[in-house]
């Protein structure tokens, strides 16, 4: 039987809880769609989860999808990103001539400047199949924009493909906010999908079902109180079933459920402590406005109660707060903390 609670890899198939929605929309986007999707939000959210498993439904529909995988994840340069393209663009290419009747060629040594980047049409054209160009960690291009290459660009040149859909992911939400709401580049030939939090009521039962199948059981209770901590996050919601199932008991109560809980918190309390090391004494006020609920942060109330100085000061403090990747807001200028487990941890243990 498979560990039910592995957290260490990408979950396929049966293992993914609650994304039917997400997954069929990138599905029908790769399809019939007109447009290519963006996806952000924080590490181990299940980006990857759910374009992988939209990749392997439109592959059974259409064996002869060309996919090509690009994570930017430790690409700092131009000079980087362009070795990595052409090299990805390379291999493409050779798998579609590998199985076809009549192999084309291309010197893609040869093309210069910003043409390269026309490649994923000009091998689609060749090839008379579609493409789908998968991006990890897409906020890195921000690293090295100048006069001679941009996003702008990017955007004026992919649109104008054919055959050739985009997927676009990143773990800086600030920074693909920035590329794609703020700046709304590629705006005419992408759309964003977001990934709400995942229905408590499901995950319960879900966690509550996976205890059984593996001889232990877990009341609701418990099992509420697992997805509170995590906030439901499946990455840490998977630890802490881990962790529970890890001890040896047929039966989870509250005890084992906070030493899951202790246990969890002692492996990502390093990160926390250094995060706020970082911080600067307002941008720590008002994450402990954040944390208590606050939204109306230039309010003369809130300034006195978390000591945030000004409203002027209020801006800066939020926009370094994003910029370091720890708050982020939405439409309506809401605030919310990136990590759901940081937030935890400052509620309960930092805060008090």
């Amino acid at each position: 039987m498979d560990f039910p609670f592995a957290f260490d890899k990408i979950a396929a198939g049966s293992s993914i809880i609650g994304r039917n929605r997400e997954i069929g929309e990138i599905v029908a986007a790769m399809e019939t769609g007109n447009r290519s999707i963006a996806i952000y939000g924080g590490a181990r959210c299940g980006k990857e989860t759910i374009v992988r498993e939209a990749l392997e439904q439109v592959r059974s529909h259409r064996p002869n999808l060309i996919v090509c995988d690009i994570d930017l994840f430790n690409v700092r340069t131009l000079d980087e990103f362009t070795a990595l393209w052409r090299d990805k663009m390379r291999e493409c290419a050779l798998e579609v001539n590998r199985d076809a009747l009549l192999p084309f060629e291309i010197c893609i040594d040869e093309i210069s400047g910003n043409k390269i980047f026309d490649l994923p049409g000009i091998i689609a054209n060749e090839a008379s199949k579609q493409m789908v160009v998968y991006f990890k960690e897409f906020q890195n291009l921000l690293r090295f924009e100048d006069e001679q290459f941009g996003l702008e660009a990017l955007d004026r040149l992919w649109s104008r493909q054919h055959h050739v859909k985009y997927i676009f992911t990143g773990s800086f939400v600030n920074a693909m906010k920035n590329i794609f709401e703020e700046r709304k580049c590629f705006y005419g030939m992408c759309r964003t999908l977001d990934l709400p939090p995942l229905d408590k009521k499901m995950l319960c039962e879900h966690i509550r079902s996976s205890f059984l199948n593996v001889g232990r059981v877990i009341e609701m209770e418990e099992a509420l109180a697992l997805y509170d901590i995590s906030s439901g996050d499946m990455w840490y919601l998977k630890q802490l079933c881990a962790f529970c199932y890890a001890m040896p008991a047929g039966y989870v109560n509250r005890k084992i459920v906070n030493r899951a809980r202790d246990t969890l918190l002692s492996i990502h309390e390093p990160r926390f402590k250094q995060i706020l090391f970082d911080l600067t004494g307002n941008q720590i006020n008002l994450l402990h406005a954040v944390v208590d609920g606050v939204q109306k942060f230039t309010s003369a109330e809130t300034l006195e109660n978390y000591r945030l100085n000004s409203s002027a000061g209020v801006v800066r403090v939020k926009e370094a707060l994003q910029k370091k990747e720890v708050l982020t807001f939405d439409r309506d200028d809401n605030a919310r903390i990136i990590d759901p487990l940081f937030e935890y941890w400052l509620r309960n243990y930092y805060f008090v």
